[in-house]
């Protein structure tokens, strides 16, 4: 039976609450997302698309991982877009041979879904989910701390579910479990890397090559303090390559949001994780890159992937919810998310500060999260409180621009108040996909950027002062990171914060520095009681 969701149109609004306050999202008029009846093989559903005047090309659609919703750009038709789209819902969701037909929207570059899966929130202790749940007719998929992973019965319009849901007693939040369909990587399409990079095989130093490494005083903090192989990094992306010689035996622990195991190895082409790995935690040795921490241990968390080379990144956020919790209950002590961009999510929201203040036996975990590479207002979940939000500067110490002299004109990295610090964020040198994989098909190594890569980096920072002072909550090393960070872009700074710089670039030395003198003032005041 065909989806009895056929109202969709642009001008109805979508809407759900994060924290008592509504979120709109905005229709993408170009694409849609359906999912067929079955059985119904691959080869009729392109016979399908082929022969239906609103769908694209079916080779350009995208996949949803174990939803069995594909998204297609709407075929291009001499007619308004709203016109365009409304008319292709209606006819869509009409047809026998579609089982659901829903919008996709807009989030910044990002694409978002609402499919036929929402997430409930209850109060802490409350008794009454079952009956709710059975009440509203939902099927439970899984659960964990009060929030439950739910499906919806068929023909329910999701949106007035989830709203009306909210309004139960003993019910916390409702929201769909969205899915989110983008790139992280900010590589201009069909751009090489700019640079010869020797091979793990040159057997060379490239530390040289890594400016950060100098302009952060990497060099002068190892002096002082060595990452500590008891403090830990979870790396939450696309997977970790274990095997790479300059992070083979650093990973503790592992584990795959995506499939539910600890097997998290990424794609071959899925080399983000990776690079992240490389800028925070590579082993110091006489050959390849240094990260800034090394010595800690990592943990490879794998959140999201991508189907096929060049392809953009799928995953939900149960899904991220669920890694972030792993993390900090495995005994993770910073988390670096170089992932954002999505819309706000209460659920999320929550694993977060969970690993904030449950974290270390209470100390908290240190959340890193990327501001975003769109040059406007940091997007989510980089605009959650008592994180430390990463934006982008470069080699120059400018902010990241796309006017900024490194030449990378075709982002910038997001800005606004709730920016903490920045760090390097373009043409860093890190660990690639061993062989013809990755990003570099020349070279186990790669240039890196977006604020991607300037999130690890002050991640592998938080790793190296907490190395220096294990004892620190999370609120200081936070505190500690923005107030030893250098005041350098030649932009005014109001109140010691600049939107684009927030307290400054990140300065390793000096956080290693105040990590250890408030160690020292601590013995003291121990010995003189």
């Amino acid at each position: 039976m065909a989806s009895q969701k056929c109202n969709f149109m642009t001008d109805k609004r979508y809407s759900y609450k994060v924290n008592g306050r509504e979120v709109n999202l905005n229709i993408d008029a170009d694409h849609i997302a359906l999912k067929f009846q079955e059985p119904f093989p691959k080869s009729s559903r392109s016979e399908f698309v082929a022969n239906n005047a609103h769908l694209g090309e079916f080779s350009n659609r995208t996949e949803i991982p174990g939803e069995k919703y594909t998204v297609f750009k709407l075929a291009e038709v001499q007619e308004e877009r709203p016109k365009r789209f409304n008319s292709a819902m209606k006819s869509l969701s009409g047809s026998d041979k579609i089982n659901d037909a829903v919008p996709v929207f807009k989030s910044g570059n990002k694409r978002i879904i609402a499919t036929d899966k929402i997430i409930v929130g209850f109060e802490t202790g409350s008794k009454i989910a079952d009956a709710v749940i059975s009440k509203f007719g939902c099927k439970k998929i899984e659960s964990s701390y009060d929030s439950y992973l739910l499906k919806i019965p068929e023909g329910k319009d999701l949106f007035q579910l989830v709203n009306t849901l909210e309004k139960e007693k003993g019910v916390k939040y409702a929201e769909p479990n969205f899915i989110t369909i983008g790139s992280n990587n900010t590589l201009l399409p069909g751009t090489k890397i700019s640079r010869q990079i020797p091979d793990i095989d040159d057997k060379k130093d490239l530390s040289e090559l890594q400016y950060a490494l100098k302009i952060t005083q990497a060099d002068q903090a190892w002096q002082l303090a060595k990452g500590n192989k008891n403090i830990t990094i979870a790396i939450l992306d696309e997977g970790v390559e274990s095997t790479h010689p300059d992070l083979a035996g650093i990973i503790e622990k592992s584990f795959d949001a995506i499939d539910d195991d600890g097997f998290q190895e990424p794609n071959d082409w899925d080399g983000h994780g990776t690079a992240c790995c490389g800028l925070a935690a590579a082993k110091h040795k006489s050959f390849g890159v240094k990260g800034l921490s090394a010595g800690c241990t990592v943990y490879a968390v794998r959140i999201a992937q991508s189907l096929k080379p060049g392809g953009n990144w799928v995953t939900d956020n149960f899904k991220i919810k669920k890694a972030i919790d792993w993390s900090w209950e495995n005994g993770a002590d910073v988390i670096s998310n170089s992932w954002g961009g999505g819309t706000p999510s209460n659920d999320i929201s929550g694993a977060f500060e969970r690993a904030r203040t449950r974290g270390r036996n209470g100390k908290g975990c240190v959340v890193v999260v990327a501001a975003g590479n769109e040059d406007s207002s940091v997007t989510f979940p980089g605009n959650l409180m008592e994180v430390l939000t990463v934006s982008a500067s470069n080699e120059y110490d400018e902010p990241k621009t796309k006017t900024s002299k490194d030449g990378e004109y075709w982002w910038g990295s997001c800005f606004g108040p709730e920016i903490d610090v920045s760090a390097p964020g373009v043409h860093n040198l890190t660990t690639d996909i061993s062989g013809n994989k990755g990003y570099n098909k020349d070279s186990n190594y790669t240039d890196f950027n977006g604020t991607s890569s300037a999130t690890p980096i002050v991640a592998g920072i938080a790793g190296l002062v907490l190395s220096a002072n294990p004892d620190l909550p999370e609120s200081t090393v936070r505190v500690i990171i923005k107030e030893t960070a250098d005041k350098v872009g030649n932009v005014p700074y109001f109140k010691g914060h600049n939107d684009r710089m927030g307290f400054g670039r990140v300065n390793a030395f000096n956080a290693v520095k105040a990590a250890l003198a408030q160690k020292i003032t601590a013995k003291r005041k121990v010995k003189a009681k």
